[in-house]
């Protein structure tokens, strides 16, 4: 049940997992995530569905392809961001709930994609929770749980696992283009 401490040994391996990585002078995220909090007591898990499925009525998805992560408050007043705009926003609301919760990168797989397609990287967030260990929450799509989602790096924020980070040297005439694909096959 909600609210619930973590055990002394927890707290150490979280630690800064459970701080919010950006201020919130006027406590305004800190409401905006205690509104999802139906009790005194409630469902630790019935709360972190309820905050996953409840971003996109604050905040709409778009693709954004300006480098670097929106903070949440940014998002909120912008009632739009990619989908590590969306993640980090779940993130700070879950850590100022007090979770442990941390940054995923990698990608989204459709089974159901053509052989084509080049896939898409994508952005979500997983919590930790005593007992069940850490659960992923896709903000952005409302899902629970790591189906379709392949993680390939995990850190405190976003800005410390970006999933293509570079630089081009050259007149821009030269530079035609860039496509990064993706393909998952089964383990043989």
């Amino acid at each position: 049940a909600f609210p619930f401490q973590y055990s002394a040994e927890d707290i150490a391996d979280l630690g800064a997992l459970r701080t919010p990585e950006h201020a919130d002078p006027d406590e305004r995220l800190e409401a905006w995530a205690r509104a999802f909090v139906r009790g005194a007591s409630t469902d630790t898990l019935s709360l972190l569905k309820d905050l996953n499925a409840g971003i996109l009525g604050s905040v709409a998805y778009r693709v954004r392809d300006e480098e670097g992560t929106q903070t949440p408050l940014e998002t909120l007043a912008l009632a739009s961001g990619s989908c590590r705009d969306i993640a980090a926003l779940f993130i700070a609301a879950a850590r100022h709930l007090g979770f442990g919760a941390r940054a995923v990168s990698g990608y989204l797989f459709d089974p159901q994609a053509h052989a084509d397609d080049p896939g898409s990287t994508h952005a979500w967030a997983e919590v930790y929770l005593p007992g069940a260990g850490w659960i992923a929450f896709d903000p952005t799509h409302r899902r629970l749980g790591g189906a379709s989602l392949i993680p390939v790096a995990v850190a405190r924020s976003n800005r410390q696992i970006l999933p293509i980070a570079g630089g081009y040297l050259g007149a821009p005439e030269d530079f035609i283009s860039m496509d990064v694909a993706v393909r998952v096959t089964p383990d043989a």
